[in-house]
């Protein structure tokens, strides 16, 4: 796997929430929080298999730019 390959999530909002899942599907980490204009640079998931985004945001990853507006799953499955 390219160790240089990042997600970037940019909030659009305050408030928007990056939570982490685990395989099981269940939450694996403290959730971040961002606020409008705040960035989040994570490598590709290797160590979560789903990320999921709350909150209106901009997501950029190496193939794919999205505009979440709410409940976005990246990986995993949704809830």
């Amino acid at each position: 796997m390219n160790q240089h390959c990042m997600i970037i999530i940019k909030a659009l909002e305050d408030g928007v929430m990056v939570l982490f899942s685990s395989v099981e599907g269940t939450e694996c980490s403290p959730p971040e929080r961002l606020d409008n204009g705040e960035v989040l640079l994570l490598p590709i998931p290797d160590r979560y298999p789903g990320i999921r985004i709350r909150g209106h945001a901009h997501v950029f990853a190496p193939d794919h730019i999205v505009e979440a507006e709410s409940g976005l799953v990246i990986g995993g499955r949704s809830q």
